[in-house]
C-alpha cells in the first residue's frame, strides 16, 4: 500500500482505539511504491534529494512516530495500537517503556517462528544522531545475537492510546538509504542485519508476515477484520489534511 495512505490508516485507527470505536489493532503490511520514512520531528530540510526520490520512483513521508529514516523496500512493516485503559489493566502502566518491552517479547516469539535467535536490546547503542534508523538501537528495539539492530520501532501516544510501528527488514538495507538523505554517513555507524541473513535463507514476505501474524494473535488474541467505512472514511481524511502535504512531510 502506499506510505502516506498507511500512515493516515494507522492514525485513523489510533483515533478510533482511543474514542473507544475499534479494540486492539495489528497491522502487517508493506510499502508500495519504496517509501522513505521520517521520523516526527526529524530535520529534512536540505539534507534530502527529490530529485533522487522521484527518479527512482520512491515515496517520501513523516511519520506520526520518533525515530529516524527509515527506507521501506523489501521489508515488513508492523504496527499495533492499543487503548491506555487497556494497557494499564494488562500490563499494570501505560508507561513507553512498558509497551515496548510487551511488544518487544511478541517480536521475539514471531522471530522463533520463523527461525530467527534474536534478543531486546538492554541499552541504547551507536550514534542516536545518525540520521538513518538502523545505524543505532534503542533500549527495548531487538538486534541480533552479533548485537546487529534486526527491528526498528518508535511509538507515538495520545491521551487515550499508543500507536508503535516499526520495521522488519526481509533484505539487509546496507547504506542505501544515505543515497536519499544526501548526507555522509558517519564514521562510526553500526552495521545492520534483516531476516534473510540471520535465518540462512530467502524469506518472502508472506511468509514473514504469517511468522508475525501468528505470534501476534496467540500473544494478544487479535482477530482479522477489514477496515470499517467509518476508519476508511477517517484515514482518506487525515491523508488530504496530512500526510500528502508538504506542510507535514518537510516541517522541519
Amino acid at each position: 500500500m502506499e506510505g502516506r495512505l498507511d500512515m493516515a490508516i494507522d492514525e485513523a485507527l489510533a483515533e478510533a482505539v482511543g474514542a473507544g470505536r475499534s479494540g486492539q489493532v495489528i497491522r502487517l503490511y508493506g510499502f508500495s511504491p519504496p517509501t522513505l520514512s521520517l521520523g516526527r520531528f526529524q530535520r529534512i530540510k536540505g539534507l534530502y534529494s527529490p530529485e533522487l526520490l522521484a527518479r527512482d520512483g520512491v515515496t517520501l513521508v513523516r511519520r506520526p512516530t520518533g525515530g529516524h529514516a527509515v527506507l521501506h523496500d523489501d521489508e515488513l512493516t508492523y504496527s499495533v495500537i492499543l487503548s491506555k485503559t487497556l494497557i494499564a489493566e494488562r500490563l499494570g502502566d501505560s508507561r513507553k517503556r512498558t509497551v515496548y518491552e510487551f511488544i518487544a517479547g511478541i517480536l521475539l516469539e514471531g522471530l522463533a517462528r520463523l527461525g530467527v535467535a534474536a534478543r531486546i536490546n538492554s541499552s541504547r547503542q551507536g550514534d542516536l544522531r545518525n540520521p538513518d534508523c538502523f545505524r543505532s538501537s534503542g533500549e527495548f528495539e531487538i538486534t541480533a545475537r552479533d548485537g546487529r539492530k534486526l527491528i526498528g520501532s518508535a511509538q507515538m501516544t495520545t491521551r487515550t492510546a499508543i500507536l508503535q510501528h516499526g520495521s522488519i527488514p526481509l533484505s539487509n538495507p546496507g547504506r542505501r538509504v544515505f543515497r536519499y538523505l544526501g548526507v555522509e554517513e558517519p564514521a562510526d555507524s553500526h552495521d545492520p542485519s534483516s531476516l534473510d541473513e540471520q535465518a540462512g535463507k530467502r524469506l518472502s514476505f508472506e511468509e514473514a508476515r504469517s511468522g508475525f501474524a501468528s505470534a501476534f494473535r496467540d500473544c494478544v488474541h487479535a482477530e482479522e477484520s477489514d477496515l470499517s467505512a467509518e476508519e476508511r472514511e477517517a484515514a482518506a481524511r487525515i491523508l488530504a489534511q496530512k500526510y500528502s502535504s508538504d506542510e507535514w512531510n518537510l516541517a522541519f
